[in-house]
């Protein structure tokens, strides 16, 4: 084993997970991008009033939202102009909108107690980079992939 490498250990949930910052429905795409930016976070919870989970949005999210549908849709591009203010316009625009319309309401989530090999199946499973904890249906942590497989190596991330 390299001297700088620790052995692989058995973690908690509790070890691993983040404290969650949640964003409501109405927080517009703009400052979700600022959370997950400032919090190193690929996706955010988003709760209600009372803290219960009711979507996730990712930077997935935010960028297809910033871009006209149709591109989704198409293969060669080479016919679109790259650049000029239509797109900064658009792009812009889209930062205004509420999270609400772009979040998904399907959410990869496990409640408080569960153990690191759940939360790496739900991963999986659902293909989502991130598991919001939840307590009684109320939100109170995140786990990412990279944190949930750094604990499980011994490694630190700072």
């Amino acid at each position: 084993m390299d001297p700088g490498q620790m052995a692989p250990r058995k973690v908690s949930l509790q070890d691993i997970m983040r404290p969650a910052v949640g964003v409501t429905p109405d927080t517009p795409a703009r400052a979700v991008l600022k959370v997950l930016s400032e919090n190193r976070m690929p996706g955010v919870p988003v709760v209600d009033a009372n803290k219960h989970l009711v979507g996730f949005v990712s930077d997935g999210h935010l960028l297809a939202s910033a871009l006209p549908k149709y591109l989704a849709t198409i293969e060669d591009l080479s016919f679109i102009k790259e650049s000029g203010d239509a797109w900064v316009h658009y792009l812009a625009e889209s930062a205004d909108r509420p999270v609400s319309e772009v979040m998904s309401s399907e959410v990869s989530s496990v409640e408080l107690g569960k153990s690191e090999v759940t939360v790496a199946h739900k991963m999986v499973h659902d293909g989502a980079s991130s598991v919001v904890v939840t307590e009684n249906g109320k939100l109170v942590g995140i786990v990412n992939r990279l944190d949930l497989y750094a604990a499980v190596m011994g490694i630190e991330i700072e």
